[in-house]
């Protein structure tokens, strides 16, 4: 073989050996996808590159996005940054005028959360209310009387109490010497002298019974207004009254009728407040102004609160979505096949490149060495 020829072959094996290598190499990063096993030993370089770093690899790109491209501060900017402010706003905006013209209530957005929330809380809330009366009215039915009357209208009892006395024997003394009092003075005292014997009926020759049923009636009166007396009256009003206060409502009121009662407050309750009604009626009709309101100016502090919470806690929110490992399991869930094709996608005018580049050094490299066998 003459010079040029020898050359010529270099050339062509060195371009030759230098392209197919790369061209394996790069194969390599991929290929096999499992490991190859010969006589039980598992052959080198089987897996792939890639398919035998998959995991290790996966794990490192989710903390490097994580770390240092989808950080914290990244949604921060993203978030107060105008178009997302504006996003915000107009998302905000055809939320209110959806709730305003089609006047939609809150057991809509209950329902749409999850079907039949609406009627559960309706019922818990009705529960609800019915648990707390029953509670508060177990502890109130065995109370003491004085305990369930506020302190203020207790004092103002205690005062009207203490006047009774005075008022009581006004009363009694008022019937004594009316004349209903002397005819019943007067029959008591007929029924008296004639069941009482000839004896007591002798007192009638001396005395009628007009002037019998007039000193009794006189004496009453000094009697009720006697010191003694108005103390005893009063002593016994004041006794009556502390005993009063001191008994528990369960004294006075039997379980039956205290269940009674706490089913008719709860009815009435329930009535009253209609919370079924509540969740049905539009939210535009609970409060006008208030809404009118919110349009106006409420929709800019909520955007603001909302930009403001999301900016304050996103560092929290990203630990609980926990990226790097929602990353690494969506890499991992890849068929091996399919990353190769998005690689190659990406970067095959690059793989091509280097390849060309292979055949070029190759045959550069043969050429060179054709050269220096031939010169020695």
């Amino acid at each position: 073989m003459n010079s040029f020829g020898l050359i010529i072959f270099m050339i062509v094996t060195g371009s030759l050996i230098a392209g197919f290598t790369n061209m394996l190499a790069i194969k390599m990063l991929f290929r096999p996808y499992k490991a190859i096993y010969v006589f039980g030993m598992k052959l080198p370089f089987t897996p792939g590159v890639i398919p035998s770093r998959r995991s290790e690899a996966s794990t490192k790109l989710g903390k490097i996005i994580t770390g240092h491209l989808l950080t914290p501060d990244v949604f921060i900017d993203k978030i107060k940054s105008p178009e997302s402010e504006r996003f915000i706003m107009n998302f905000i905006d055809k939320q209110i005028d959806t709730v305003e013209s089609e006047k939609l209530s809150i057991s809509y957005f209950l329902e749409r959360l999850h079907e039949g929330l609406s009627e559960k809380v309706i019922d818990g809330f009705n529960n609800e209310v019915r648990k707390k009366i029953a509670e508060e009215s177990d502890k109130l039915y065995v109370s003491k009387i004085e305990n369930l009357i506020p302190t203020d209208a207790m004092h103002t009892i205690d005062m009207k109490v203490m006047q009774v006395q005075p008022q009581l024997v006004q009363k009694i003394e008022g019937y004594i010497m009316s004349d209903k009092g002397f005819d019943d003075l007067y029959t008591m005292t007929d029924e008296f002298i004639e069941k009482r014997g000839r004896m007591a009926r002798s007192i009638k020759y001396f005395m009628t019974k007009e002037n019998i049923a007039l000193n009794i009636q006189k004496e009453l009166v000094k009697l009720l207004n006697h010191p003694k007396m108005l103390g005893i009256v009063e002593r016994f009003i004041i006794e009556e009254y502390d005993r009063l206060k001191g008994k528990s409502l369960n004294e006075f009121l039997s379980v039956s009728d205290k269940n009674d009662l706490v089913d008719s407050i709860g009815n009435v309750m329930q009535e009253r407040i209609n919370i079924r009604g509540l969740l049905n009626k539009p939210i535009v009709e609970f409060n006008e102004e208030l809404f009118n309101s919110f349009k106006a100016r409420g929709k800019y502090r909520l955007k603001d609160n909302t930009t403001n919470y999301l900016a304050y806690n996103m560092g929290r929110i990203m630990d609980k979505l926990q990226l790097a490992e929602v990353i690494k399991k969506q890499i991992d869930s890849f068929q091996l096949d399919h990353i190769e094709n998005l690689v190659m996608d990406v970067a095959n005018k690059e793989f091509k490149m280097i390849t060309l580049l292979g055949f070029i050094l190759g045959a550069i490299i043969g050429l060179f060495q054709g050269i220096v066998v031939v010169l020695l």
